[in-house]
């Protein structure tokens, strides 16, 4: 069964020699219930609506009057009047009933009410706004409230076949889109690409093919690369060495966990990233230095035993013949070799939290935020990458140039 829903307003039922806009829906749809709604003032129109609409030649509806009749003292607010159609219009979705709804009569907040409620539920429903006759607003059109009811329905311009339909379907498509953009742009100004993600591969499509299969290229990307630490394509496709764009690509993933703010994160990885940039910056310039052995760095002691013997009576750094290489014997390594004095400044200001970085990471114990600086070891991170990498990019701008591409993609 259909079922149209409608409050009643002061056009209805009949304004200006044509169907107010509860008459001119039932004209066009002829439901086989209608359930009218009113408020205090609107009742007093009772008998002329139920005269208007039983006028219609050939149609004889079923007529339910809501139980519910709205204070004149709550038709403006905008809450109570979402709470009450919200139930009505509730209760009939529940008896499986094809509803239609009136957007074009009542309080506006009446209106607003029945438009929410519409682009928000997910029930059988269409609803429909009827056009003024004029195309344009009803200001300054007089109300016919005051005219015989039966000398306004033997007037009206309506009541014939070949009258002109003047209705409008609000399919809501438009707001849900704008609701889902809104929140895919949240996620992306939060750096949340797997959610944004996943948002973008769901049921509801907010953009063309093209656009979409683009937007969930880059996310795809982005999201997989975080969980798996694989390459970005956008590092992979650059011409560096394979370890420089595996340093590379850790930045960038540690950069990501600091604009999240995921300190313990960015803590753990900080000195990864250190000790990464060492062995890459000996490698090429001392090439002999560093021996591995499953998978672990250590120094070659054969090539460089004065460096070995610095190392080992450096009381502060507990150093012991053939114990794999970490960040603090690194630094004293360069030191001993009188490297770059900016890297190992950048370096030790690094290793200064690893003190926090064991907490996290060996002791799961909490951080106080006034302990880490979370930009400047982003950036400390990434001024020792670039004196160990010849960096003809600034990938310290990733994410900024990253969203705006995708915020581009979803303004177009």
């Amino acid at each position: 069964m259909t079922t149209l829903i409608s409050c009643i307003g002061d056009t209805d039922p009949i304004r200006n020699r044509h169907d107010g806009a509860l008459l001119h829906l039932v004209r066009v749809f002829r439901p086989q219930k209608i359930l009218l709604i009113y408020s205090e003032r609107a009742l007093s129109k009772e008998t002329n609506i139920l005269l208007a609409l039983n006028s219609i030649d050939g149609y004889n509806p079923m007529i339910e009057k809501s139980d519910e009749v709205i204070s004149d003292s709550e038709v403006f607010i905008f809450d109570k009047m979402y709470e009450v159609l919200n139930g009505i219009i509730s209760k009939y979705s529940k008896e499986d009933e094809d509803l239609i709804l009136n957007l074009s009569s009542g309080t506006p907040q009446m209106k607003s009410a029945l438009f929410t409620i519409n682009r928000l539920k997910d029930i059988n429903v269409k609803a429909y706004q009827v056009v003024t006759p004029s195309h344009s607003s009803n200001e300054g059109i007089k109300h016919d409230n005051n005219l015989d009811i039966d000398y306004l329905i033997s007037t009206n311009l309506d009541n014939r076949d070949d009258f002109k339909k003047r209705i409008l379907e609000d399919k809501a498509e438009k707001f849900q889109q704008t609701l889902i953009k809104r929140t895919m742009k949240d996620l992306l100004n939060s750096f949340d690409y797997e959610s944004l993600y996943n948002l973008s591969t769901g049921q509801h499509r907010v953009m063309s093919k093209t656009k979409t299969r683009k937007l969930n290229s880059s996310l795809q990307d982005l999201t997989e690369a975080v969980k798996y630490q694989k390459l970005l394509k956008v590092v992979s496709q650059t011409k560096y060495s394979e370890k420089e764009k595996k340093l590379i690509n850790s930045y960038l993933i540690i950069l990501l966990q600091a604009n999240r703010e995921l300190v313990s994160e960015v803590l753990i990885r900080s000195k990864n990233i250190g000790e990464y940039a060492c062995e890459l910056y000996l490698e090429k310039n001392y090439p002999d230095l560093i021996l591995w052995d499953k998978g672990r760095p250590y120094l070659n002691s054969i090539n460089y035993p004065d460096i070995e013997d610095k190392l080992l009576n450096n009381e502060d750094i507990h150093y012991r013949k053939e114990q794999y290489l970490n960040i603090h014997f690194y630094i004293q390594i360069l030191k001993e070799l009188n490297e770059n004095e900016e890297l190992i400044e950048d370096l030790l200001k690094l290793s200064g939290y690893n003190q926090q970085r064991n907490k996290v990471a060996h002791g799961l114990s909490e951080i106080p935020s006034s302990q880490v600086k979370v930009q400047k070891i982003i950036n400390l991170c990434y001024q020792v990458i670039g004196k160990c990498i010849d960096l003809k990019e600034d990938w310290s701008k990733f994410y900024d140039q990253f969203n705006n591409d995708i915020s581009t993609i979803l303004d177009e």
